[in-house]
């Protein structure tokens, strides 16, 4: 998890756009102080009546657009819940990182478990097939078993062929993820069955969250926890920073109805030597443009984002992680024993003449369903522990811990 969130790629991208939002706040607080100057001047004009040569008529006008309804302040709103959004989203792509690592690395533990279970049952076919053609020349077992073993150790051996791939593959998805060279070699030491599953219950999770998030949830109620730990979730946090934006957008669409003024001093003098000083402004006139389309635009994104926002919820992961851990515990104990061990008693039994082989694929082909039920459901629960992850910002740790060797 560590090595994902230094070395995701997306992740590198996603936390530049930080220094974005905060040049784009910049903006915002910059005031539009830009005045601007016009200049005239006209020296060759007609001479006045009279005699004389006339005098050059020239003006100077300096203007400055000021804003009447307060848009700045609505600018820097907007551009400040932009930057909180795009902090909290960085903060949401890592804990999505963080619950996507978790969810390739056990698939991958799950692809090895599966490929191991055929690895043995391959392997044990391939012993059995030996001891019954050892058998079949002493006289103490028929051709046609020999023959029904040699086909099941074909179609063993190549299911076990096919399952490695989907572990390298399973390992490729990882280094991906991780951002590793490809040609790097991969290999897991653990097992999905070396991990304790803590119970996902309310006080479980309250417990490992912040002291913070533990005095606001003091109820003991599942659902307000479990609304507790979403709403200080980052997605949670970000889909609140961009309601606040679309607030002050909607808020400066309003204001900007209100036209700007332009004013500033204006200096002129004319041809009969005449000198004039004083102001100068003007505004637009919303006749046709009063800025009730864009503000009807405005309110509707604001509606969008209090929807977004009212949709987040983490109770369905909670539930499905529970269901799994559930299932888990009633059939652990029927599955404590390691295959090699039970195959190698099914094998002794046929040795010893107590089994014939109808019985030996029989029994085996029940016993590798039973494990491989057994990694379907622990997969199961560990891709739902990784949705828990991030459906509450709930470290994988409070769920998911090795177990002592």
């Amino acid at each position: 998890i560590e090595t994902g969130l230094a070395q995701n790629p997306d992740l590198i991208t996603q936390r530049q756009t930080e220094r974005v939002s905060e040049a784009a706040l910049g903006v915002a607080e910059t005031y539009p102080f830009n005045p601007w100057v016009q200049v005239q001047a006209t020296p060759y004009q007609n001479s006045p009546v009279g005699g004389g040569g006339g005098t050059t008529s020239h003006y100077v006008l300096l203007m400055q657009q000021i804003q009447l309804a307060h848009q700045q302040q609505h600018r820097e709103d907007g551009a400040s819940a932009a930057l909180n959004s795009t902090r909290w989203n960085i903060l949401n792509a890592q804990l999505q990182n963080v619950a996507q690592t978790e969810r390739l690395y056990f698939a991958a533990l799950y692809q090895k478990g599966v490929r191991d279970l055929a690895q043995a049952n391959a392997d044990n076919n391939e012993h059995l097939l030996t001891i019954l053609e050892r058998q079949l020349q002493a006289g103490q077992a028929t051709a046609a078993d020999v023959s029904i073993v040699r086909l099941d150790v074909r179609s063993t051996r190549q299911q076990a062929h096919l399952l490695e791939a989907n572990y390298q593959t399973a390992l490729l998805d990882l280094k991906r993820q991780l951002n590793l060279p490809m040609s790097q070699p991969l290999e897991l030491a653990e097992e999905l069955t070396h991990w304790n599953w803590q119970a996902a219950d309310p006080a479980h999770l309250a417990s490992v969250m912040s002291a913070d998030l533990a005095m606001r949830s003091e109820s003991t109620d599942p659902h307000e926890v479990l609304a507790s730990l979403a709403a200080c979730r980052p997605d949670v946090l970000a889909a609140r920073a961009n309601l606040d934006a679309a607030r002050a957008n909607c808020h400066l669409a309003d204001a900007s109805r209100t036209p700007d003024l332009q004013i500033g001093p204006y200096y002129q003098r004319n041809d009969a030597g005449v000198t004039f000083v004083g102001f100068r402004s003007q505004m637009d006139l919303p006749v046709l443009n009063s800025g009730t389309p864009l503000l009807k635009q405005r309110s509707q994104e604001l509606h969008q984002q209090t929807v977004a926002w009212q949709q987040l919820e983490a109770r369905a992961a909670v539930d499905r992680y529970e269901r799994a851990r559930r299932l888990i515990a009633d059939t652990a104990s029927n599955n404590g024993i390691a295959l090699p061990i039970e195959l190698q008693r099914l094998e002794a039994q046929f040795q010893a003449g107590e089994v014939d082989v109808l019985r030996i694929f029989q029994a085996r082909t029940s016993l590798i369903q039973s494990r491989r039920a057994y990694l379907d459901t622990l997969n199961e629960l560990a891709q739902s522990a990784a949705a828990v992850t991030a459906a509450t910002g709930v470290p994988p740790q409070a769920l998911a811990t090795p177990r002592l060797k």
